[in-house]
C-alpha cells in the first residue's frame, strides 16, 4: 500500500487537461506528505481478511522493525510484539469483528532486531460487506518518546512522594500532640482547628499512597470504599475548611430538611465538593458570596455550588470535564492543570452519579452541581 492508495487526492490522473504546473504541484504535495508521515512516524496498513495478505507503507514496516525486503505476515507482527502485550491485539481485533464496534485502539511494545523496545499506538477499522468482515485498515504510530516521558514522570512522582512521607508523618505526629494538649485545657475552638489539620494531613498521605501504587499510575484505577454518608455534615466540614483558607468569602449552606444519607466514598465525595467550592472561589475574583445547596427527590441527592464569577460559555460546559481542558477565559485568571474536574467526573461515574455546570438563572456566574443516587433497602426505606 502506498500513500496514493491511502489518500486518493494524490492519485495519478490521465486527464490531459491538467496543466504541467498542477502536476508539479501535486508531485511536490505528495513528496511533502511522505516526508511529514515519516517525521511523525505514522504508518498505514491494510489486511485482507480472506487472503490474510498485508499491504503497508515503509514507515509501518519501520515501526515494527521490519526491513523493506522482509516478508510481512500476521505471525511476524505477533512475534515482534512483546509476549505480555500480545493480548491487547488479540482482544482488540476480536472485539472489532462486531459491526456495532468496528474500531480498536491500543498501545503495545515491540522489540526491534537491534533489541530496542519501542512503543506503538495501533488503530484499526474493520470494513464489512453485507455484515461480513472483509478488510482491516489502520495506522501505527511510534509513541516511544511520549511513553518515555510518562515513565520518567512516574519515577519522579515515586521518588517525590517517598521523600515527602517522612516529614509529613512528623507533622501529623506533632499535630496529634498539639491536639491532646489543647483538649486537656478545654479550648474547643482550637481543638476543632487541630482536628481539621490532622484530617487534612491524613488525606495528603492517602493521595501520596495512591500515587505510588502501580495500578493507580498504570491503569488509572480509582479505589472506592463506600459507606453511609451524611452529606449535610460533610458539607459543613468542607465549607468550614474553605472559610479558613478564604476568610473574605461568605459561603452559605442551604439544606433541605431531613436529607437521606447516601452510600458513597466519603473521602472521594469530599474531593468533589472541595474542588467545586475551590473553583467557585478561584474564578470569582472580587466576589464575596458563594451559595451551596443540598436538595433531594425520591431518586437522588443534588449538591450545587453557585458563584458570581466569570461564567462558562455554553460550548465549553461539556469540555471542562475532559482531561487537561481549561476554559479559555480563565487562563490569565488562575493557574491550574485542568485535571480537577476530570477527576470529579471519574468519581461520579463510579458512584452512578452525574456532574455538570449550568448558567445562573439570574445575574452572572455559574452553578456547578453533582448528583448521587439514593439507595433503598429491602423494605423500601432510604438508607
Amino acid at each position: 500500500m502506498d500513500c496514493c492508495s491511502v489518500f486518493p487526492i494524490f492519485a495519478k490522473t490521465n486527464s490531459k487537461k491538467l496543466s504541467e504546473k498542477f502536476l508539479n504541484s501535486s508531485r511536490i504535495s505528495e513528496e511533502h506528505l511522505v516526508i511529514a508521515l515519516s517525521q511523525v512516524k505514522l504508518g498505514f496498513w491494510e489486511l485482507d481478511l480472506k487472503t490474510r495478505f498485508i499491504e503497508c507503507t515503509d514507515q509501518n514496516r519501520a515501526n515494527f522493525g521490519f526491513s523493506r525486503k522482509q516478508l510481512l505476515s500476521e505471525q511476524a507482527i505477533m512475534d515482534a510484539i512483546l509476549p505480555e502485550d500480545r493480548w491487547r491485539r488479540i482482544e482488540g481485533v476480536a472485539a472489532a469483528m462486531n459491526p456495532a464496534t468496528p474500531t480498536y485502539d491500543f498501545e503495545i511494545r515491540v522489540r526491534h532486531p537491534d533489541q530496542r523496545i519501542r512503543w506503538l499506538q495501533v488503530r484499526g477499522t474493520v470494513i464489512f460487506e453485507n455484515e461480513d468482515p472483509t478488510r482491516i485498515i489502520g495506522t501505527t504510530l511510534d509513541i516511544s518518546e511520549k511513553k518515555g516521558m510518562e515513565l520518567l514522570r512516574d519515577e519522579i512522582l515515586n521518588i517525590t512522594t517517598h521523600e515527602l512521607k517522612s516529614p509529613l508523618s512528623v507533622v501529623r505526629g506533632y499535630l496529634q500532640l498539639l491536639y491532646k494538649f489543647i483538649s486537656s485545657i478545654g479550648n474547643t475552638k482550637y481543638q476543632l482547628i487541630t482536628e481539621r489539620a490532622i484530617s487534612a494531613s491524613e488525606k495528603v498521605e492517602r493521595l501520596m499512597d495512591e500515587a505510588m501504587k502501580t495500578h493507580f499510575q498504570g491503569q488509572s484505577e480509582m479505589i472506592i470504599n463506600k459507606e453511609r454518608v451524611n452529606l449535610e455534615q460533610l458539607s459543613e466540614e468542607i465549607i468550614s475548611n474553605a472559610r479558613l483558607v478564604s476568610p473574605d468569602v461568605e459561603i452559605n449552606l442551604h439544606t433541605q430538611p431531613l436529607l437521606p444519607r447516601v452510600v458513597a466514598d466519603r473521602y472521594r465525595i469530599a474531593q468533589v465538593m472541595t474542588n467545586l467550592i475551590n473553583n467557585a472561589i478561584k474564578y470569582s475574583p472580587g466576589e464575596s458570596v458563594l451559595d451551596v445547596h443540598l436538595s433531594a427527590d425520591q431518586a437522588e441527592i443534588k449538591v450545587s455550588v453557585s458563584d458570581n464569577g466569570i461564567g462558562i460559555a455554553a460550548q465549553e460546559r461539556e469540555k471542562i470535564f475532559e482531561k487537561f481542558y481549561r476554559v479559555e477565559n480563565s487562563m490569565d485568571l488562575a493557574s491550574g492543570s485542568g485535571i480537577g474536574l476530570f477527576l470529579c467526573s471519574e468519581i461520579l461515574v463510579r458512584h452512578n452519579g452525574k456532574i455538570g455546570v449550568l448558567p445562573k438563572l439570574t445575574g452572572k456566574g455559574t452553578t456547578a452541581y453533582f448528583t448521587l443516587p439514593i439507595e433503598v433497602d429491602t423494605e423500601g426505606l432510604s438508607v
